[in-house]
């Protein structure tokens, strides 16, 4: 009987193991290095696919200079029409960048992070 809990446990933590692993592999780190020009901008992000399920909401990342990873869906960045970075600030226009599925790969290949430095543009 006791063979029989032992056994039955270990299944149970190897399958949860397993399943720990494979939603570790259906999303992709994405390393950004978002700075501004001033400093302390807000930055938020979204990523825009064809697929109407998809969400479209806009995630907070901090304020500049920022330099994190970030876990996204690996689905949704080889969809991306868009994947979406906006840079504001009050008393600033906002400014907003867009990369697609390739270019993020390309960009993180050639400098190991999406890098980008606005010039915030005052208001008046």
């Amino acid at each position: 009987m006791i063979k029989q809990i032992i056994s039955t446990s270990r299944y149970a933590l190897m399958l949860g193991a397993l399943t720990v692993l494979a939603g570790c592999a259906s999303s992709e780190s994405v390393p950004f290095s978002i700075q501004s020009d001033p400093l302390g901008g807000h930055v938020i992000y979204q990523v825009n696919t064809k697929d109407k399920d998809a969400s479209t909401d806009w995630i907070y990342l901090g304020k500049t200079p920022i330099d994190i990873k970030r876990q996204i869906s690996r689905r949704n960045l080889k969809k991306a029409e868009a994947f979406r970075i906006k840079v504001f600030k009050n008393g600033y226009h906002d400014q907003i960048r867009d990369w697609n599925g390739d270019e993020i790969k390309e960009e993180i290949d050639e400098k190991g992070h999406l890098y980008w430095n606005p010039k915030l543009v005052p208001d008046g």
